[in-house]
């Protein structure tokens, strides 16, 4: 990875400039920017820069596990300022972060790619992974997605899942399980960059 000069500022739906709009998004948490994301978020890229639009990741902070099981919070690989300075490294244009909370988790899939791609983002395209679900209940899926794009006159293109070189499928999970087993080689392998930690 090569970084550009200076950090992308993550933006709110209400601050995101007019050039955030009308562009690419790739959507997903992206903890830790794994090279299953990375894959995702190049293929987000390259369909932008065929278009000669904007690159965009949308993510939500904090994951959602920390609102629906606070007892046992995830353990974030990438707190956001680290998100923000993998993503600059990939390339990407910009950064939208919705707040995730009990309120938004109500939205149901249709009302987010209504009020949120389409109004407010007014994207052309969306990149997601096979296993995306999105809305109240997780009540959307890459294919109900498929149709909406359909529907509103945007593409959608969906990645494969990605697999590391010991044949496992490369996750945010497994990288927490092999930190977790002190396994930290494996970790940065599945990463495709070294885990860090700031402070």
């Amino acid at each position: 990875m090569s970084a550009r000069a200076g950090v992308l500022a993550p933006h709110s739906l209400a601050t995101a400039s007019p050039g955030l709009t009308g562009g690419v998004v790739a959507i997903g948490n992206f903890d830790g920017v794994h090279r299953g994301h990375t894959i995702l978020l190049r293929t987000a890229m390259a369909v932008a820069r065929e278009r000669g639009l904007a690159a965009l990741a949308l993510t939500f902070e904090p994951h959602p596990r920390t609102i629906f099981k606070p007892e046992s919070p995830v353990f974030r690989l990438t707190p956001l300022p680290a998100k923000a300075r993998i993503l600059t490294a990939v390339g990407l244009d910009g950064l939208v972060v919705i707040p995730f909370d009990r309120t938004f988790s109500t939205l149901t899939a249709d009302a987010f790619v209504e009020d949120i791609l389409v109004d407010r983002l007014q994207i052309e395209g969306v990149v997601v992974g096979r296993d995306f679900h999105f809305g109240k209940g997780r009540g959307g899926s890459a294919a109900t997605l498929t149709a909406h794009g359909r529907s509103f006159g945007f593409s959608v293109t969906v990645v494969d899942p990605i697999v590391g070189d010991s044949g496992e499928t490369i996750s945010s999970s497994s990288i927490r399980d092999a930190l977790a087993a002190g396994d930290v080689a494996m970790a940065n392998d599945l990463l495709g960059h070294r885990w860090f930690v700031a402070g």
